[in-house]
């Protein structure tokens, strides 16, 4: 065996897609002799052996236990695992694979090569359709796919095969394929593999002198190869139950997550594209780069987002992805949602009001209203709960102080009109209900946001971000990306990687909205969309999408978004859609479908409940318990997968999260929306508007599986889903 000392150990994805098929002591086994090693190369040595008939003579074989075998290449002083299987299953995989040096994608390629006439034969009948018998060998050379898997791809008939045969593709090739077989364009699938248009595809010539070693460390090799940096990095891989997407991007997503940026930048996406892993590989990036210069000690990354529960879960996710940003004396990563900061900026500064977010404050504020109502005359045709909304959604959204401003100010979208008196009234009434809130002491959060702002803009004090990275963007109002912008204000040196906002217009749940070059955020230029969802199966993934039928969004700046493009990369099967006679039955269903569920592939932990009401959770929670199931009701805090049980949340809670399998009840037309919301609107516009604030709800809820979905209703189904449910 070579000197052990001098080897550098790396993992292709397809190792760890293969080790999560297996046995856990496997696992165990398998990541013990990695750590071991990685500790101790020399008193740990890899006996690596030659495997007989393997067409390239660089594959070895590593025995795990009596059963299993582990496949790696040994190049030169790189040693990269690659498979794990049972002994003579690893063998048969090892034979007809290699390795490939791949300078016209710039990186390493895992390839099987396999006998034309022999796939053929296997083939099925030539009278078959052939998935990609359009697509020209040259094409396929031209995006990248090597000529060693042009005859497993000719065997090809349907999109059902492709995703069968994803572990027999190199990875690059299986998203070139699956772009090709969604309709994407050359150039759109360039532009999601992250390959050069036309890249060189005459064979890689004898004398290149770029080698395993100088590509394996290319970024776009990193995209599937990883090398960790320590041994706790390789255990927390192993240990923690990293997924995939924390450690291997998509190329799209690598390309935003890990660059320079020469002034504010956002991503736009559908559920499940990995906007959030985005913005937590892009905190990482850039604190990387602060702890690699000593200059820059000090500096930090703040990431934040509209709740604290989705603030909770992000930064627990970071504990896995880079633990040493978060734990660093200052830490380089700070977490924490925009409400939190700015109550513990205003606290620093002596902010003589209490910001009234929830509780007796809240409460209060309530009381001055129907004061200031009891003492003011309101013009002809309006109720108290319009004035409110207009007083929320003008006024406080905009930032207006003066009677002037508010004259003036576009009411677009607000429905009921008002002419130039009504104005004038309500703003007599608007200085009343302020003047009453600042002698109590008291401050909305919007108020809040815009002293933090005026603070930061007046005294320009020395905070210590370097960047801001806005995960959900879509559920903030203008205040909120004013105050970002002050928080990192451009400099006269410029504005480079200043602020990264990824959001989708499409899962706004609350209803704020703003326009970012109004805020002093210019994005324009620098804003891109992600369309692959990696989360939920194309079945789900369309009937979600359905929901929104003919719902009109914004792209979060001054134009209109879209989801054309959209597309899942999982198969999977079709939402369960369940008519009930009654509530009863509903929950009686609902046990039965939890305990049908296939133990040996999903835990409960995995499997989520999401309820409109909170009510309905405590319902939920009661009819598994009496079942013997053991159930978690997600409230505020991060949700530790380690603890057993049926997850139960709201809606609401469940953004951000996902689950094997998940159950949406409690659908009809009587309860979703809940009846209190639809009442709460002030005229038509304003009632639509919480209409599809609900739609967008349903879309979120529903996008949180991954493999499976149930919808129940008792009596008539609600009149928000898309297509007709099937009974």
């Amino acid at each position: 065996m070579m000197d052990a000392i001098n080897k550098r150990v790396s993992y292709d994805i397809g190792c760890m897609k293969s080790l999560r098929k297996l046995p856990d002591r496997v696992s165990l086994k398998f990541m013990d002799l990695m750590t071991r090693y990685m500790s101790d190369p020399s008193a740990n040595g890899l006996n690596l052996e030659t495997v007989e008939g393997a067409k390239d003579s660089s594959i070895k074989s590593l025995r795990v236990d009596q059963g299993y075998r582990a496949i790696a290449f040994e190049v030169g002083r790189d040693i990269m695992f690659v498979h794990v299987n049972e002994h003579d299953k690893a063998y048969r995989w090892a034979v007809g694979r290699r390795v490939k040096l791949d300078p016209s994608t710039n990186r390493i390629r895992v390839i099987e090569e396999l006998d034309a006439t022999k796939v053929e034969a296997e083939a099925p009948a030539p009278s078959e359709p052939r998935l990609f018998a359009e697509v020209a060998d040259k094409r396929l050379r031209a995006l990248g796919v090597p000529d060693e898997e042009l005859p497993a791809i000719r065997a090809l008939t349907t999109i059902e095969a492709l995703d069968a045969a994803e572990e027999d593709f190199d990875p690059l090739t299986y998203q070139v394929l699956y772009a090709l077989a969604a309709g994407y364009s050359d150039e759109e699938v360039y532009a999601l593999t992250g390959v050069a248009e036309e890249p060189q595809v005459a064979p890689m010539a004898v004398d290149d002198d770029r080698t395993f070693d100088q590509l394996i460390e290319t970024e776009e090799s990193r995209q599937t190869i990883f090398i960790p940096e320590s041994q706790e990095e390789l255990r927390r891989v192993f240990e923690e139950g990293l997924e995939g997407w924390r450690v291997f991007l998509h190329p799209d997503q690598r390309k935003l997550a890990y660059r320079d940026y020469n002034g504010p930048a956002m991503v736009r996406g559908g559920a499940g594209t990995g906007k959030t892993v985005v913005a937590m590989h892009r905190a990482k990036h850039l604190a990387d780069a602060i702890k690699e210069d000593p200059a820059r000690a000090g500096q930090r990354v703040l990431l934040t987002t509209f709740t604290t529960s989705l603030a909770y879960d992000i930064e627990a996710n970071l504990r896995t992805l880079c633990p040493d940003h978060l734990d660093a004396r200052p830490p380089r990563i700070e977490v924490i949602n925009l409400d939190r900061w700015v109550s513990q900026f205003l606290k620093r500064k002596n902010f003589a009001r209490e910001v009234a977010f929830f509780g007796e404050a809240r409460d209060r504020l309530d009381q001055i209203w129907q004061e200031v109502f009891d003492d003011h005359e309101l013009p002809d045709g309006l109720s108290e709960p319009f004035v409110k909304a207009e007083w929320s959604q003008i006024v406080q959204a905009k930032g207006l102080t003066d009677k002037r401003a508010y004259l003036k100010a576009s009411r677009s979208g607000r429905g009921t009109p008002l002419d130039r008196r009504k104005r004038a009234t309500l703003w007599d009434l608007f200085e009343d209900y302020r003047a009453r809130m600042i002698s109590e002491g008291l401050a909305e959060p919007d108020d809040a946001y815009r002293e933090a702002t005026e603070i930061l803009s007046s005294e320009a004090p020395n905070l210590p971000y370097a960047t801001v990275i806005v995960d959900e963007a879509q559920d903030m109002g203008e205040q909120a990306f004013r105050l970002i912008r002050a928080i990192v204000p451009e400099t006269p040196a410029g504005d480079q990687n200043s602020i990264f906002i990824v959001g989708d217009a499409h899962q706004r749940i609350y209803g704020r909205r703003a326009s970012m070059s109004s805020c002093g955020i210019e994005v324009r230029g620098r804003s891109r969309r992600l369309r692959l969802n990696y989360r939920t199966t194309q079945e789900i993934r369309a009937w979600a999408v359905s929901i929104l039928e003919g719902v009109s969004v914004d792209d979060l700046d001054e134009g209109t978004d879209t989801l054309r493009g959209y597309v899942s990369l999982l198969h999977g099967a079709a939402p369960e859609l369940v008519a009930c006679a009654s509530e009863a039955d509903e929950l009686e269903g609902l046990v039965a479908w939890v305990r049908a569920l296939p133990a040996d592939q999903i835990q409960l932990a995995d499997i989520g409940v999401l309820c409109a009401r909170r009510k309905d959770v405590e319902r939920v929670r009661e009819a598994l318990r009496a079942a013997e199931l053991e159930t978690v009701v997600l409230q505020s805090g991060a949700d530790d997968r380690s603890v057993p049980g049926v997850r139960i949340a709201t809606m609401h809670r469940a953004k951000g999260l996902e689950f094997f399998a998940v159950a949406i009840p409690f659908l009809s037309d009587g309860a979703f929306p809940p009846p209190g919301a639809l009442k709460s609107a002030v005229d038509a516009a304003d009632r639509e508007d919480i209409i599809t604030q609900y739609r967008s709800l349903l879309h979120v809820a529903a996008t949180r599986a991954k493999k499976a979905l149930r919808v129940s209703w008792s009596g008539a189904p609600t009149g928000l889903f898309g297509d007709s449910p099937q009974k």
